[in-house]
């Protein structure tokens, strides 16, 4: 615990955690949902912060020395001048707010007159304060979060919030579900495979296969028997079907889960690129067993 300056309960009450390069720092000392931070408007050690992917959070150099504040510029020497084009009036050339009031003499040509000041420099004043190192944490990064985590309930009561993308986490079965479901349907290559359910409780991706030709036989007569004979060249292959829970036969999608939330954007991510590379690769027949199960993968 370091304190500067001061004891008063009005100090400012900061949180900061630690990092090899930098130092991160919230006013937001009881993680509150409607917090209003006011750190972005300070300097620290004379620089801005700069902001985070955390609206309460900000990212500085070290741990601060002196913080401060800045003053607006205040008016000085108000007055009121007579507006050049009445100067042949005779009336005077500066008067005061007060010549204005009911009682001044001068309320009937209060519109002949502007309002003129000067401004003040900006002045900083230092800010009393009294910060909490929270951690120390050498390769700690705030991130943006693209995903709703799941974390052990000790970890929620043990970790402060900013830190839990550092503990071990889980997404849900739906968020898993989702998260597969349209990375398939952004990268999925017509030429080889095609989704064949797309449904929020259910997702199948197939292949055609092409093989030797196959006759068969179609009756397209009306009223009498009338035989037409016809050729396939392709069959439908199922690569892939999940659902996000017990639907019909469908698998159960696995929940993504991770180290922490680092290695679980990994561990999606390898998922997802070893998962289109099956569903993206061209398949062809065996040519020994003629599709009987045994499957190559053309080079």
């Amino acid at each position: 615990m370091s304190n500067k300056k001061s004891t008063h309960d009005d100090k400012l009450k900061l949180i900061v955690i630690k990092t090899k390069s930098k130092v991160y720092v919230s006013d937001n000392i009881n993680n509150g949902s409607y917090h209003y931070t006011k750190i972005k408007e300070l300097l620290f050690d004379g620089d801005k912060p700069i902001p985070t992917y955390r609206e309460d959070w900000c990212e500085i150099k070290v741990v601060p020395e002196l913080i401060q504040k800045k003053l607006p510029s205040a008016r000085i020497n108000s007055r009121y001048e007579l507006k050049e084009g009445f100067y042949s009036t005779g009336l005077p050339k500066v008067l005061h707010s007060s010549d204005f009031s009911e009682e001044g003499q001068y309320e009937s040509v209060y519109g002949l007159y502007e309002l003129k000041y000067e401004l003040t420099e900006p002045k900083l004043i230092e800010v009393e304060f009294e910060l909490n190192i929270i951690v120390e944490d050498s390769n700690f990064e705030i991130v943006r979060s693209d995903y709703n985590l799941q974390h052990s309930v000790l970890d929620q009561i043990t970790t402060h919030p900013v830190l839990l993308s550092t503990r071990p986490c889980t997404l849900s079965r739906q968020e898993s579900y989702n998260i597969v479901r349209k990375y398939i349907k952004a990268n999925i290559d017509p030429r080889w495979a095609a989704i064949t359910s797309d449904y929020d409780f259910c997702f199948t991706v197939s292949k055609n296969i092409e093989h030797e030709p196959e006759e068969y036989r179609v009756n397209v007569g009306k009223r009498k028997p009338k035989y037409e004979t016809r050729y396939t060249r392709t069959r439908t292959v199922k690569v892939y079907e999940t659902s996000p829970k017990s639907y019909d036969r469908y698998p159960i999608i696995e929940p993504f889960v991770g180290k922490n939330e680092e290695d679980l954007k990994m561990n999606i991510q390898k998922f997802l690129d070893e998962l289109m590379e099956v569903i993206n690769r061209p398949l062809i027949e065996c040519e020994h067993c003629k599709g009987y199960g045994v499957f190559n993968y053309e080079v």
